[in-house]
């Protein structure tokens, strides 16, 4: 869903460009470089009657760079008091459509797999090198005991694609299809003797086939899974011994809630995929005004500031710098809060930053010397007096070190240990850990900026800025006024022959307030500050004016290099620092010269490589988007408005948010 920023963007845009520039609000995603893709998958399952599954499964590997082979993870593992066990049948690749069997060996060598036992699964080893090439992949598996034979139904409940957050890309296309034990003489009758159900991204849709039951999904994120459930006669799984518990009706009332779940958010991707062209003359000028009019009233609520100056000198509070970022801009965490706590912690003496020369291989063993800023980690000192601060401030500090040193330098030892960029033994971050982090273990990158952004929101809780938050001024009448008058003034104007240009345009600007107005009355309730909230914004106004004007006022420029280096940091938060520092190059450089000054390290000039500030933003804003891109498949809004909904009867039809209590064993596997 898109936030709300996004929502009033898309809106106002309707407005200016009437009926022609909603369908291109959409901003592109940023295609990330990937080493290979896995797609399509399929599944071929035959379920026996003895509750055991004969599956037999392919993966399209395309690889783009040389790769010695992937791994398999083949399921087993224990399912509502049952022992599953696995055992591999056949491994191979297919060529011209053919099966070119491999052979177990322990060498490595080329055709050949290994098997290895694990908690949840077998771990399968197919050695294959590939380079700049597709490679489909088969295995042939059975696992027993998955399937469950209640008093009133059979079930098969089953993670065809289990989560795998340690996988490396998402999967895309992919279809299991299920063959059940059907007797002689018998039939699937959709939804009246065999119900069929799928949880994962709603994209995803269920479909009978004679007597088999497909799924397909385009895709599935590495956080997500594909979940089956099938119930059936229970006399089909002849060969099982039957339970005295009824299970049909518990089975259908959870699906029938997470169908209803699923097919609301259904509901609301059409009303915004086709609601938006089906009603873009919803902008009537009075309703926009009204609608701007009362949003701005309600945002004036509440106390107004006491402080009353134009220009503060000094941070005007020892709150956490990214603290009371948050408080200027209204309640948002942005990426000024990170940088200006990594500035902290190098002012703290906490990490040192600089640029170093490493040596980088390529995957065909070719090296280069590559630049790049590094953060050393020095030990947590710096706890005095200056470095105090309210609310959770240290922790803010603790989280943000944590998260370099215990996620992206420990992910990365091998590097520290090959490359050897700092002194042995000191855990160091390079720029391009980042990335390489949250690609290869996006769950952890993910986690501990997490943990880093609630330190923030917890702080910034404590102090308790925000004393009531009110819901956004109700401008529904005002959209559904619209659509009445544009209808009503369109008719009279068709009957009074009014000319068909103007009043076509009239009919689209009045049906576009209407769009408008409904699109605002979704949007994040509005806070109302505290007096000391309202003062301190007002005070960190002031201190940014000082610092764009302070070579300006005439007077001294203040020489504490210590207080500079907390009017940086402060200046980060506030969008000023490049400013701030061209001032003090050009009117205080001996400022700059202070090899104690933030600006110093900072903003050092090399001719190698772009300013640190602006690496290490990049870097870390990247490894963001790539956990995004790896933990979750994007299903647009358009996909989920065309997808089918789902059967809370079972009958087919589109996949459901639910469940996850189907059987899962082991993870997707990996190339190498």
């Amino acid at each position: 869903m898109p936030s709300a920023k996004t929502r009033h963007s898309v809106a106002f845009g309707a407005f200016m460009l009437c009926a022609l520039a909603v369908l291109l609000v959409l901003a592109p995603v940023r295609a990330l470089a990937q080493d290979y893709t896995v797609g399509p998958v399929s599944l071929d399952v035959t379920v026996g009657a003895d509750g055991s599954l004969a599956v037999v499964e392919q993966r399209t590997y395309v690889f783009a760079g040389s790769f010695n082979g992937i791994y398999w993870d083949v399921p087993r593992g224990s399912y509502k008091g049952r022992t599953v066990e696995g055992e591999v049948q056949s491994v191979g690749i297919l060529e011209d459509g053919a099966l070119r069997a491999f052979a177990a060996a322990d060498d490595g060598s080329a055709g050949s797999y290994e098997l290895s036992a694990q908690d949840d699964c077998w771990r399968l080893t197919l050695f294959w090198p590939a380079e700049d090439q597709a490679v489909t992949f088969q295995v042939s598996y059975q696992i027993t005991n998955v399937s469950s034979r209640w008093a009133d139904t059979a079930e098969l409940y089953w993670q065809y694609v289990p989560a795998d957050t340690n996988a490396e890309v998402e999967w895309t296309d992919v279809t299991a299809t299920m063959h059940l034990p059907v007797p002689a003489g018998e039939a699937v009758e959709a939804g009246e003797n065999v119900r069929a159900w799928a949880h994962g991204p709603l994209d995803g849709e269920v479909s009978f086939e004679g007597n088999d039951v497909v799924f397909f999904s385009p895709g599935v994120g590495t956080a997500e899974f594909l979940e089956a459930r099938i119930a059936f006669p229970p006399a089909w799984l002849s060969e099982v011994t039957p339970s005295v518990e009824a299970r049909l009706e518990t089975i259908m009332a959870e699906e029938d809630q997470w169908a209803k779940e699923a097919n609301a958010k259904r509901r609301n991707a059409r009303l915004v995929a086709y609601g938006i062209p089906g009603f873009l003359g919803l902008l009537g000028i009075g309703s926009v005004v009204a609608a701007i009019v009362g949003k701005k009233r309600q945002r004036s609520r509440g106390p107004k500031p006491q402080f009353r100056e134009k220009y503060l000198r000094d941070v005007p509070t020892n709150d956490h710098p990214a603290v009371l970022g948050k408080l200027y801009r209204g309640g948002r965490i942005g990426d000024e809060d990170f940088l200006a706590t990594l500035m902290r912690l190098v002012d703290r003496g906490w990490i040192r930053l600089d640029a170093v020369w490493h040596e980088v291989a390529n995957k065909r063993g070719k090296t280069s010397r590559v630049r790049e800023w590094r953060l050393l980690k020095r030990g947590r000192s710096g706890t005095g007096t200056r470095w105090k601060t309210r609310a959770g401030g240290n922790r803010i500090d603790e989280t943000a070190d944590d998260f370099l040193f215990k996620v992206v330098s420990k992910k990365n030892a091998a590097a520290l240990e090959k490359e050897l960029c700092g002194p042995a033994g000191e855990p160091y971050v390079l720029e391009s850990f980042f990335e390489k982090t949250a690609k290869q273990w996006p769950y952890a990158y993910e986690e501990g900026y997490k943990a880093w952004s609630k330190a923030v929101q917890d702080a910034y809780d404590q102090r308790a800025f925000v004393t009531e938050t009110n819901e956004s001024l109700f401008p529904g009448a005002l959209g559904l006024a619209d659509v009445a008058i544009a209808v009503v003034v369109t008719i009279a104007g068709v009957f009074l022959q009014a000319p068909g240009i103007p009043l076509t345009i009239g009919f689209l600007v009045c049906f576009g307030g209407g769009l408008y107005c409904v699109m605002t009355d979704d949007s994040e309730p509005i806070p109302t500050f505290s007096q000391e909230a309202v003062d301190l914004r007002a005070q960190l106004g002031a201190l940014r004016r000082w610092l764009c004007d302070f070579t300006r006022l005439e007077e001294a420029i203040p020489d504490d290099i210590v207080l500079w280096n907390r009017l940086l940091v402060m200046a980060t938060e506030l969008g000023v620092a490049d400013r701030v520092v061209d001032q003090l190059r050009e009117f205080a450089p001996e400022i700059l010269a202070n090899p104690d000054a933030l600006a110093s390290s900072w903003y050092a000039r090399d001719d190698e490589i772009d300013l640190p500030m602006a690496c290490i933003t990049r870097a870390v804003d990247d490894g963001l988007a790539a956990t995004a891109s790896a933990l979750h498949h994007n299903v647009s809004t358009s996909s989920l408005a065309s997808s089918r909904d789902s059967s809370s009867g079972g009958s087919g039809g589109g996949f459901s948010s639910g469940g996850g209590g189907g059987f899962s064993g082991g993870g997707r596997g990996g190339a190498f």
